[in-house]
């Protein structure tokens, strides 16, 4: 997929193209034990299939025969995919990825050992769904939450969480940094639901997807969701430009303000359901950045609304379109 996120595979590396697409046949198939989805896209790498699955565990399957060279159990379900180091001349191999508890791992690739395990923020809703990017040697790891789901609770104290971006040490797994696209702590608003239950803000913009690499600028870039509590924050349903070295916010875009909901909002008694409810239009796919015809780069957006618009990554995420 690459650090600006292009998300294709040109047919001379498929071997597909639109001749020999309609004689492929079924070579083989693998099923989970245990797991009813598959959410983690494989990543492929010198001839094995790694892929993670709802219980936790991550398959290493050789892509010819489908047969199983290893399997890794992690402590969550694993819904980002695996991205792969390889360096030397024995072709050292490690893996990276995160699980649904907001835990980063790196395995050896070859055996399926563990070389470390780390947490990457200790709300208890974090979680991980964007695959983490490896860049260099750093490893970024984006931040998103269940506190969404959490709030429907009409005594929970909402909300707390904030989405972001952790930069670990890829051999370490040191913590390099970490920030938060809401730069303000929630505190409380001096409002309470009608269970009397405080309501808390500035929160939510959870980090659904992989950042991208922005090495010539020297940025990364994510999207943000909604935010959980009134009032919604300008970074929700935004894209945030996060320094590479640091983790400073560089800048931010706003495409939707006023975005904010969680499911409480979805219930008969809405305690916890924000007054703007909704719409709920998280910027949840990548951004990706493209170059042009012109030779000019421009950051490319989609939104849940089914809005796509370009930015312009040399005026601080100025929209184009």
């Amino acid at each position: 997929m690459g650090d600006t996120n292009p998300r294709s595979v040109p047919g001379s590396v498929s071997g597909i193209n639109r001749v020999n697409a309609e004689t492929l046949t079924l070579q083989w198939a693998y099923a989970f034990p245990g797991a009813t989805r598959a959410r983690s896209q494989p990543t492929v790498h010198q001839g094995v299939v790694y892929t993670g699955t709802q219980d936790g565990r991550v398959y290493a399957i050789d892509l010819a025969s489908g047969c199983t060279h290893w399997v890794y159990q992690a402590k969550a379900e694993v819904r980002s995919s695996v991205s792969v180091q390889s360096e030397g001349e024995a072709g050292d191999i490690t893996l990276y990825f995160g699980d649904f508890n907001g835990n980063v791992y790196a395995l050896d690739g070859v055996s399926g050992e563990a070389r470390w395990v780390k947490s990457v923020e200790d709300h208890p809703d974090v979680t991980i769904t964007g695959s983490p990017k490896l860049h260099r040697d750093t490893l970024y790891v984006p931040m998103s939450s269940r506190e969404w789901a959490t709030a429907a609770d009409p005594y929970y104290q909402c909300c707390t969480f904030r989405g972001g971006v952790a930069a670990f040490d890829r051999q370490t797994g040191a913590i390099r940094w970490k920030n938060y696209v809401v730069g303000e702590a929630p505190s409380a608003t001096g409002k309470v639901n009608v269970r009397d239950t405080p309501v808390l803000a500035p929160s939510g913009a959870p980090v659904w997807n992989s950042p991208t690499i922005d090495e010539a600028r020297g940025l990364l870039y994510v999207g943000t969701g909604e935010a959980y509590s009134s009032p919604a924050h300008e970074a929700s349903d935004a894209v945030v430009a996060f320094d590479l070295e640091t983790g400073e916010r560089r800048w931010v875009h706003q495409a939707l303000a006023g975005d904010a909901w969680n499911m409480s909002c979805n219930l008969a008694q809405p305690d916890n359901c924000p007054s703007e409810d909704g719409p709920d239009f998280d910027i949840g796919a990548s951004t990706i950045l493209h170059r042009d015809s012109d030779g000019r780069e421009r950051l490319l957006v989609g939104q849940k609304s089914g809005d796509v618009f370009a930015l312009d990554p040399d005026a601080d995420g100025k929209l184009l379109w």
